[in-house]
């Protein structure tokens, strides 16, 4: 009795050790996901920016003055 015991504490460490590991794991991959998300928010938001002084003056010519 005491062995199948030991045995079934070994098991749920075992899954509890795998699972405590899947979420580490998936909390860095959200972290990299919303760190992407931001960085691709900010890219397109200087690309708008960039279109915007473009239709307003497509050939530079308010910086030359």
């Amino acid at each position: 009795m005491n062995q199948i015991s030991a045995d079934l504490i070994h098991r749920a460490i075992d899954l509890l050790e795998s699972i405590a590991n899947s979420l580490s794991t998936l909390a860095e991959e959200t972290k990299a996901n919303k760190e992407l998300k931001q960085t691709l928010i900010s890219n397109v938001d200087g690309l708008q920016e960039s279109i915007e002084k473009m239709k307003e003056d497509p050939f530079d010519l308010d910086k030359r003055n």
